[in-house]
């Protein structure tokens, strides 16, 4: 089975389901059930865009519900059953690991999950595992009359083929704006990349999207050459893992229940004193390689690359962050500047004081 839809781009959607299904009288009926998903949905978007000061979400979310449900049934935690939807005995069991905060178990149940029921989504996966990263060329306009600028942003992939596929590119998408030009040379780099799935550029962003949420994939900012990419990369190994954090995760694809994949899924301890060790000798290799502003570094770029180094998640960056700020006294001082939050440069978010953000960092 294959993902299709891109309407959910983050695993929150699912656990989002199953409490509305859960929390709902069973009297109610479809078409409530998926109105009230969506708008809860829609509500969770929008919270979590103000929180991250962040642009309102666009369109509303209608649709939503329905693939929520869709894919709760195609995961086996939900079925329908006379004109509703309703949980089964695993949908419950993942439901108690929601409730219950037992957040790593739950991380592992829906990872195992996602892989086991997609095609498409366990190939992006193990294609990144096989390559080690994807590379998605990011077009600025300015720079868009610039000499073999197409050619640079496809040369990472393509080498010495890039000159013909850019000169390709610019014939037929000239003057029709840089997300156009986006768009094509990322579609032929995801061609290549993954020659054995069929996939959309727009498709692919939203499950590369719900992959990071669910801790299966890492996205970064890099630039080569005077031209920037999302890089994306997956923190999990396959064969011997580099360090004791990694939790073996027993892979049986739906379509061959005959067949094992065996990958290793990181889920450092945070409040281990070694990993935080770990995680600030990170930190001081992104210093060093970073430029300061008033003696403070850019929070998503030490992200990036610290994240980097250790192969470790994004999210687990972030709480491993907040660990080390609860120390007394903590080794770490952060600060917040309204400039260069994005939707993919987020900024930490502290939630020990009252869903404070911050964007900016340094060794106190």
């Amino acid at each position: 089975m294959n993902i299709s839809s891109y309407n959910i781009a983050d695993v929150g959607y699912h656990y989002i389901g199953l409490r509305v299904l859960a929390a709902l009288p069973a009297t109610v009926r479809r078409k409530e059930q998926v109105s009230a998903i969506s708008r809860a949905v829609l509500k969770y978007v929008s919270d979590k865009a103000l929180r991250l000061m962040l642009p309102e979400p666009r369109g509303t979310f209608e649709t939503v519900g329905e693939k929520v449900c869709q894919e709760l049934a195609h995961f086996g935690f939900a079925v329908s059953d006379q004109g509703a939807y309703k949980l089964t005995e695993s949908g419950r069991e993942v439901l108690g690991l929601l409730n219950g905060r037992r957040y790593a178990e739950l991380r592992q149940v829906m990872a195992r999950v996602h892989l086991q029921t997609y095609d498409n989504l366990r190939a992006i996966v193990q294609r990144h595992l096989e390559i080690g990263c994807l590379r998605r060329p990011i077009v600025e306009t300015s720079k868009l009359g610039h000499e073999r600028y197409l050619q640079r942003l496809l040369e990472p992939t393509f080498a010495e083929d890039a000159y013909e596929i850019a000169t390709t590119v610019w014939e037929t998408f000239h003057g029709k704006g840089a997300k156009k030009i986006e768009a094509a040379l990322i579609e032929r780099v995801l061609k290549s990349a993954l020659p054995s799935v069929s996939i959309t550029v727009t498709l692919f962003r939203s499950i590369a999207d719900r992959l990071v949420s669910l801790r299966l994939l890492n996205i970064m900012k890099e630039s080569i050459a005077e031209c920037d990419f999302l890089k994306s990369y997956s923190p999990c190994v396959v064969g011997s893992p580099p360090h004791g954090w990694y939790v073996p995760l027993e892979i049986t694809p739906s379509f061959d229940p005959t067949t094992t994949i065996l990958l290793h899924f990181c889920e450092p301890d945070m409040k281990d004193k070694v990993t935080q060790q770990e995680l600030l000798n990170a930190l001081d290799k992104a210093f060093s390689v970073l430029s300061p502003l008033g003696g403070y570094y850019d929070l998503p770029d030490v992200r990036d690359l610290a994240c980097e180094q250790l192969r470790i998640p994004e999210a687990t960056f972030d709480e491993g962050i907040n660990q080390l700020l609860d120390l007394q006294p903590s080794p770490l001082t952060i600060g917040l500047s309204y400039t260069g939050i994005s939707g993919r440069r987020k900024p930490l978010v502290r939630s020990r004081e009252s869903n404070q953000i911050y964007n900016l960092i340094r060794r106190a």
